[in-house]
């Protein structure tokens, strides 16, 4: 088994004129076919590849090469795939080792060792649990001061599943909860608004979602956190990946 970056030969941007092409991103995942524009007979079956757009810094997908080198009826060399994962959010070419982002800016398709190929999956895993894009950014209209307010009156988290349970909450003494919630399957969510540095955000959270497990939720019902937020950047980002926990993170647009 080998592992692969492959390259689609065009964009996913909507301006790309070879939208239906056999050769876009897109179509090697809604067809399930993978057209290869170098290495065209260097597939085997089993092999695994991670989806780059071509001309770009963003990997899009992932999937397994599930036959040996076919043709379609203009003699053009495909290979089946299959186990194929389109990711919700792009990752960013920059992840890589600096090796692989200069080999990558030569050819549309390279091999990877079995370890870079895991640790792109493991940044994707990372990605899309965060959540961190503008498809899941909740539109809430108002100013910064009323935000408390409203987010306890109106009730945005709805639009996410969560019903709020109890709001300004001191489990233990020093500690108190912004907003405590529910999801549909009855686990606590704690829901922290940052109004601080990002160590110290994710510190309280860290704090009140051990309160939730130890004092209220019962054997079984899991306990994750949330952050809203104004802005999320990296230093965010860096503190979330550090707690043993899983943190959400949600951009709040305001007027």
């Amino acid at each position: 088994m080998s592992y692969w970056i492959v390259s689609s030969k065009h964009s996913r941007d909507e301006k790309t004129q070879a939208w239906d092409s056999k050769w876009t991103a897109d179509n090697f995942l809604r067809f399930k076919k993978f057209f290869p524009s170098k290495h065209k007979k260097d597939f085997c079956k089993g092999d695994r590849c991670i989806l780059k757009v071509f001309k770009s810094i963003n990997f899009i997908g992932d999937f397994k090469i599930d036959s040996g080198p076919e043709r379609d009826k203009k003699s053009d060399i495909f290979y089946k795939i299959d186990d194929i994962e389109e990711w919700d959010f792009p990752v960013n070419q920059r992840t890589l080792p600096i090796e692989y982002t200069k080999r990558l800016g030569r050819n549309p398709s390279i091999k990877i060792p079995e370890n870079v190929y895991y640790e792109l999956l493991g940044i994707r895993n990372f990605t899309q649990n965060l959540r961190i894009n503008y498809k899941y950014r909740l539109n809430v209209r108002v100013s910064e001061k009323d935000l408390e307010d409203l987010l306890d009156v109106k009730n945005p988290l709805r639009n996410i599943g969560l019903e709020i349970v109890d709001r300004q909450l001191a489990v233990t003494p020093g500690n108190i909860i912004d907003l405590l919630c529910k999801n549909a399957k009855g686990d606590y969510v704690v829901v922290e608004l940052k109004k601080h540095s990002a160590n110290e955000t994710i510190g309280q959270l860290a704090r009140y979602v051990t309160d939730v497990k130890e004092n209220i939720a019962n054997a079984g019902q899991k306990v994750t956190g949330l952050i809203l937020t104004l802005d999320v950047d990296e230093q965010l980002i860096k503190a979330a990946r550090g707690v043993d926990f899983d943190v959400v993170l949600y951009q709040l647009t305001l007027g």
